[in-house]
């Protein structure tokens, strides 16, 4: 069975605080938004995104082809910022295969559900060891790494790519890559 590699471009072994450059393909993924706190919505919202996801992986499967069923990731918009947590919007994803056509059937509440290509190129990226509100000072970090450097993020490119189950890991040991597309030019 070919093993297809969902998270190309990206070293998910990199070690804390250290800034690192690399380049990522356009990635199709399950997607979902949220709005709202982080901290309470997401958990109603994982339950569709894994069905579709695993539901895609049966299929795949079934035609001897295989992928583990990659990393959740979170793309939130630089406006959250100046607001209230409980006014937060952004979008959950799981990665698929780049030639997934559609989703599955199922049962799963899925109006918000959706199939996309998530666009990479050059990425800045670096690993949070931590709670999910002491980012900032690992964010800071990663910015004046893209700065000095001449570089220049992409606006509204915020992703997070969360290493560790929240419901699993104790707060001060969540691992959370935080990534920045990079305008190439």
């Amino acid at each position: 069975m070919d093993e297809i590699n969902m998270h190309e471009g990206l070293d998910y072994k990199i070690k804390e605080g250290i800034p690192t450059i690399g380049n990522m393909p356009t990635q199709k993924v399950v997607s979902i938004n949220v709005v709202g706190d982080p901290n309470t919505e997401t958990s109603k919202l994982m339950k569709p995104l894994y069905t579709a996801a695993y539901g895609v992986r049966k299929i795949y499967k079934a035609n001897g082809r295989v992928f583990k069923v990659d990393k959740l990731r979170g793309r939130w918009p630089q406006i959250n910022i100046t607001k209230s947590k409980n006014d937060w919007i952004g979008t959950y994803a799981l990665p698929l295969p780049n030639d997934v056509a559609k989703l599955p059937t199922s049962d799963q509440d899925i109006n918000n559900l959706r199939l996309e290509e998530w666009k990479y190129g050059k990425v800045a990226y670096i690993l949070h060891v931590g709670s999910y509100t002491n980012e900032d000072k690992t964010i800071k970090i990663l910015l004046d790494y893209i700065s000095s450097n001449g570089m220049k993020i992409i606006e509204n490119s915020h992703e997070e790519i969360y290493l560790s189950d929240p419901t699993k890991t104790d707060i001060d040991k969540l691992k959370t890559i935080i990534l920045y597309r990079i305008d190439p030019a």
